[in-house]
């Protein structure tokens, strides 16, 4: 069986591309697929994704989710609106709904709703801390391996 681990977009994907490129490469190579996880628009999202070589099983984007049950606010400017605490809370609920293994997001607000076990990424250190354990994306190829050896233990 194939574990899933759901990666955040803005803020963690943007944040060291290059990193990325090689983390989801050879992550899937460990049987993992990868969720690209994000705000959106998915379009967006996929268009950086492809043009950074980044590899990717699926991309889920709130503002999708939202816009296509009514419930995103769009206005003349290009902006949106989409109420907070559905905001706030769409992607723990999309993780648990999707049986995703483990989730790697730079935002201290979305963590509080996850059962998902949520690795709290660092902005411009490549680190991510799952309780006492970091993860040091400087060295990918053992990132790979302590993730997917956690994900594919459970």
């Amino acid at each position: 069986m194939a574990g899933k681990i759901g990666i955040d977009f803005h803020g963690v994907i943007s944040d060291a591309p290059e990193v990325f490129e090689i983390f989801c490469r050879e992550i899937r190579k460990k049987n993992v697929k990868v969720y690209v996880i994000s705000g959106g628009p998915k379009k967006d999202v996929q268009t950086y994704l492809d043009e950074h070589h980044i590899l990717y099983d699926e991309v889920w984007a709130i503002l999708d989710f939202y816009s296509a049950q009514g419930k995103a606010e769009f206005f003349e400017d290009g902006s949106f609106k989409v109420d907070t605490a559905l905001w706030n809370k769409a992607k723990a609920e999309y993780c648990a709904k999707e049986n995703i293994n483990f989730h790697i997001d730079d935002s201290n607000v979305f963590g509080q709703y996850f059962v998902t076990p949520y690795c709290k990424y660092e902005v411009g250190h490549e680190v991510c801390s799952i309780g006492p354990v970091k993860i040091d994306f400087k060295n990918v190829e053992k990132a790979v391996e302590d993730i997917a050896t956690y994900i594919l233990s459970k």
